[in-house]
């Protein structure tokens, strides 16, 4: 029987800026979900059981090994290694099949953890502390998120315009409320969608007319500037407001001068004005579609909403959330969680709520979302991880991946099976079950299979 020796070496980084930590974001232990470990410069064992040298991590799981992988630091990052788990260890929901490289955000499965390995900055640590203490509507306990709720919070009992950049669907609006909500204004928050104002009536929706300032204005109209007096208003896709009304925009935010089409005196409105793009507005000002002197009045305080793929860890969270919303199940199934967690939601928090919609349809009646009841495109990462079916199938002619799943630990008959296969090359068998050839060892005189019968 051969056996596999590892040799940790302890690489000390004396530069590294930032800090590294691996964020609990699933697991069966809901007291556990979203505590961090901090990690040092050595290297960390994860399992089932704490390690004597007092450095590892213990997670109640029964789907994970006593030891299942480890974390080891290296000039350039970490390295995962899979200490001969049972249940195999993934990275972005890629196995790992001797040591992988995560990086920031790298999403590493085991058992049925996930867990999140992520690089903060000293800012960003300050930033998760104040937001920990901070009422807000927002969800997710991502660093990113600590990061806006601390820019909105410092923000918000301000009178100062504010341009808020995201990519679509990421929910600008949702800060935009939250900007109000926390700025403790009487008035209302009146969204403006600057896209859909007809150009020949954008000036009148904004700033109203005096009754007959043109044809079919029978009465004086208060504009959405006048609706907002003492609250917010919200422009959205600012970039693609006329260029023709741009100047007048400019004058309210620096003044508070409003005038109605039509009448011969401005007002003075007490407005806050909340902007949001997800256009390049400095490409606007080049190009002439856009004034530059109301790109610097807006661009005077900016607020970054990030894109979804960049706080993973807010997934499930979200999901949950809007799982609650549809009136569907809100426990997620490991394989489902982690197809969540690697998706790279192009259309970001959107297209997260329009999936999870899906899923509630489909589980209607059902405890706890599972992979199936996921969109296509979401599930076919780990379709062939969690194919259901019988571990053998009756028909010879089956592929044998269909008669034996690769992923799982195999009985005695699907151990004989496979090496019957691969006439007992223990190497050939170690790479289909994506194991080491000691495994394969360990498996056979476990199970009582004996190697030498299958050799041809």
């Amino acid at each position: 029987m051969s056996s596999k020796t590892t040799v940790t070496t302890r690489v000390r980084i004396t530069s590294r800026p930032d800090l590294w930590r691996l964020l609990v974001v699933y697991g069966p232990d809901d007291d556990r979900v979203g505590s961090a470990h901090v990690l040092s410069d050595t290297a960390i064992t994860i399992g089932r059981e704490a390690q004597d040298d007092g450095r590892s991590i213990a997670l109640d799981d029964p789907e994970l090994s006593r030891a299942h992988a480890r974390l080891e630091p290296t000039e350039h990052g970490w390295a995962l290694v899979d200490l001969e788990s049972h249940n195999g260890t993934f990275v972005d929901a890629t196995r790992v099949e001797d040591r992988a490289a995560p990086d920031h955000g790298s999403v590493i499965r085991l058992g049925s953890h996930l867990l999140v390995l992520q690089r903060v900055s000293l800012e960003s640590a300050r930033d998760l502390v104040l937001a920990a203490n901070a009422s807000s509507e927002l969800v997710g306990r991502s660093v990113a998120m600590a990061s806006l709720r601390s820019d909105i919070v410092r923000l918000a009992p301000t009178d100062t315009p504010v341009l808020v950049i995201g990519e679509s669907g990421v929910g600008k609006e949702l800060v935009a409320t939250e900007l109000h909500r926390l700025s403790g204004r009487t008035g209302d928050l009146v969204p403006v969608n600057a896209a859909a104002l007809p150009e020949q009536l954008a000036e009148s929706e904004l700033f109203g007319h005096a009754s007959g300032a043109f044809t079919g204005a029978s009465g004086r109209r208060k504009g959405l500037f006048e609706e907002a007096e003492r609250g917010t208003l919200f422009i959205d896709e600012i970039g693609e407001m006329p260029i023709a009304l741009q100047p007048k925009l400019l004058r309210a935010l620096a003044t508070g001068e409003v005038r109605a089409v039509g009448e011969p005196k401005a007002r003075i409105l007490d407005v806050r004005v909340v902007a949001a793009t997800n256009a390049d507005l400095e490409s606007g000002v080049e190009d002439g579609t856009f004034r530059g002197d109301l790109h610097a009045r807006l661009a005077g305080e900016i607020v970054l909403v990030p894109p979804l793929r960049d706080r993973r860890e807010d997934v499930i969270e979200l999901a949950q959330h809007f799982l609650a919303s549809a009136g569907g199940p809100t426990r997620i199934e490991p394989n489902a969680a982690e197809a969540l967690m690697v998706h790279a939601w192009r259309y970001n928090v959107r297209e997260l709520e329009q999936a999870m919609r899906s899923a509630a349809s489909r589980a209607k009646g059902r405890e706890a979302i599972e992979l199936d009841h996921l969109p296509p495109a979401l599930r076919e990462p780990l379709r062939a991880r969690a194919a259901p079916g019988p571990m053998i199938a009756t028909e010879a002619d089956l592929p044998l991946h269909l008669r034996v799943r690769p992923d799982a630990v195999p009985t005695a008959e699907e151990l004989a099976l496979v090496l019957q296969e691969h006439a007992g090359n223990v190497k050939q068998v170690a790479a289909f079950f994506g194991r080491h050839r000691a495994q394969i060892y360990r498996w056979a005189e476990r199970l009582e299979v004996d190697l030498e019968s299958f050799r041809e």
